[in-house]
């Protein structure tokens, strides 16, 4: 008989998925807590590096089926870019909203970045079909 289980996503994987869920659901939190003291302007400043962040969480969706390395490595250029110019808005924060904002952004990116690096993450994403 053969065996034909279904490949089980290695735990790297599901974390760096994990994560990024948890980003995009801590953006929505923090863009309705400070929405209502922004301007257009400012609101739009706020929630330039959340929609990116939200655009990896739907390349999460698909993770554990249709998804190879195209999808990682976007994942990571991604969230490189959401990630660098975090560091930039948390040193020059002019409030404590929007250090938290930008720390957010850096305590939980980093590790998906790292997560995505690892080997058995990237042999997950070369598997077979």
């Amino acid at each position: 008989m053969t065996d034909v289980r279904a490949p089980v996503m290695p735990r790297s994987v599901r974390g760096a998925q994990l994560l990024v869920f948890g980003m995009a659901f801590a953006g929505l939190v923090v863009i309705l807590a400070l929405s209502g003291r922004l301007t257009s302007y400012g609101l739009g400043d706020l929630m330039a590096p959340w929609i990116l962040v939200w655009v990896c969480a739907l390349l999460a969706l698909t993770y554990d089926g249709s998804a190879r390395g195209g999808v990682r490595i976007t994942t990571i250029v991604v969230m490189v870019f959401v990630v660098l110019p975090s560091f930039n808005k948390a040193l020059g924060a002019a409030g404590p909203t929007e250090f938290v904002d930008a720390a957010l952004r850096i305590v939980l990116g980093l590790p998906v970045i790292v997560l995505l690096f690892l080997p058995e993450t990237t042999a997950w994403f070369d598997r077979a079909k």
